[in-house]
């Protein structure tokens, strides 16, 4: 099969699709994962054989990114379409009953957007938008929360038990005895059988391969025997996972949605090294603005419309995944949003622009890529740095000295997004500062 290096960015989509035409929308969000935890976007020690369906027999986004390093703040970004920072939610709230931390209430979300349109709306897995009852999933715009639980991580086996709120269907609390993430993939299932002959839009956000390090132990046997320490625990979990989307493609195709469903893999920040994760020779991990931090694997498959085997190189972020949305589903893009939609391709008729801006503020830690530069400042305290990530895509080579005119460029671009941002609303989540502080002092 020939893969097709797509400069342009979803010159794959060879079909013109009907204006009225409302497809499904799948996006199935990971959690914790790099690059080197899939086999499509590099990985080699263990097998992704379904999540590797997903790019096989679509498009591989081989240059994409994420708004946040953590996990709260990129979803956040995800489902309002805007760089987070515009509204303060720029760190993960803490869970310990503080007050109004959570989603702000003034941002209207993707669910709501798209029930507007008419779209069946639903959540399974994780959440981290909030605690408080007015910042739930059934109150931003999901109609269906067919399992799930609103903090940042969980226990992955027992009845009911976990870190955070305990598990919840449609807002009211539910036990469960068995894998968690075996759970979600039916609770997804469930779904899309349900909702069959409508358009439907679904956030499957399994927690997997989040810690705690808790894999099935009836997938273990199919773990590579190379494979040990946190490694080969996280690698279960990496297992179960692709089972659970083995199912739900399964599903899809059993009720007669192929062709009408657009699915989108992606994980919600960079890998956690720390704790199993890879992100190959990317540098740093989750938690930082270096590429080990904001990159993800990203994929999308919609059988008929997208090209099996293409590669899209061009830079893009997940905000042009909400924007896409929108213009499937609508038509046009909100104005307000940040990000691009990528249905601009489907005829021939609109160029992406290789050389966007694209932006990242966590805390002190900052950077920007335009093209293929990009400008960091790794934490507070330390210079900027500038990488040509054509030439260096570890970032091993600092070459501000040796450019400083695209340095003071590169600086200007940023000092003028970063004007158009608001403080963080809070400071962060001190727990898990700590476990990675921790965790990092262990390593040493």
């Amino acid at each position: 099969m020939i893969r097709i290096l797509c400069i342009s960015c979803l010159c794959l989509f060879c079909l013109n699709v009907p204006a009225a035409t409302q497809p499904n929308i799948l996006l199935i969000v990971a959690d914790d994962i790099g690059i080197g935890d899939t086999g499509f976007s590099g990985g080699k020690d263990f097998s992704t054989p379904f999540i590797n369906r997903i790019a096989k027999e679509g498009i591989i986004f081989s240059s994409a990114y994420l708004t946040a390093p953590v996990c709260s703040p990129s979803r956040a970004g995800i489902l309002s379409g805007r760089y987070q920072q515009r509204f303060g939610h720029e760190m993960n709230p803490s869970e310990g009953g503080v007050h109004q931390q959570g989603l702000p209430l003034s941002e209207k979300l993707l669910p709501a957007r798209l029930a507007a349109a008419g779209y069946r709306t639903g959540i399974v897995g994780k959440w981290h938008l909030g605690t408080e009852e007015a910042y739930h999933p059934l109150q931003r715009g999901f109609a269906e929360q067919p399992l799930g639980f609103l903090g940042g991580s969980r226990n992955y086996n027992g009845v009911g038990k976990g870190i955070g709120k305990g598990l919840l269907t449609d807002d009211k609390p539910v036990e469960l005895n068995g894998y968690l993430t075996d759970a979600f993939g039916d609770a997804a299932v469930g779904f899309i059988n349900r909702n069959k002959g409508k358009p439907w839009f679904l956030y499957a956000a399994f927690n997997a391969a989040h810690g705690p390090l808790q894999p099935n132990e009836a997938v273990m046997a199919r773990v590579p025997e190379s494979l040990k320490g946190d490694r080969r625990k996280f690698a279960g979990l990496m297992l179960s996972l692709d089972d659970n989307i083995g199912k739900l493609l399964a599903a899809i195709k059993a009720s007669g949605q192929d062709e009408d469903t657009l699915v989108v893999f992606i994980s919600d920040n960079g890998g956690q090294t720390l704790v199993g994760a890879s992100n190959l020779d990317l540098r740093g991990h989750k938690g930082m603005t270096w590429e080990g931090g904001i990159r993800t694997p990203m994929a999308m498959r919609w059988p008929g419309k997208i090209s099996p085997g293409t590669i899209c190189a061009t830079p893009t972020i997940t905000l042009d995944i909400s924007a896409t949305f929108m213009d499937l589903a609508t038509g046009s893009v909100p104005k307000d949003y940040d990000g691009r939609s990528l249905l601009g391709m489907l005829t021939h008729q609109e160029k992406l622009d290789d050389n966007r801006p694209l932006h990242w503020r966590f805390g002190t830690k900052w950077a920007t890529r335009v093209g293929d530069w990009k400008i960091i400042r790794a934490s507070e305290g330390e210079g900027v740095e500038l990488y040509n990530l054509a030439l260096d895509p570890a970032e091993k080579t600092n070459v501000a000295s040796a450019h400083p005119e695209k340095l003071k460029e590169m600086q200007t671009i940023h000092s003028d997004w970063n004007k158009m941002l608001i403080a963080p609303l809070w400071v962060g989540n001190p727990g898990q500062v700590k476990e990675e502080s921790s965790k990092t002092k262990a390593k040493k």
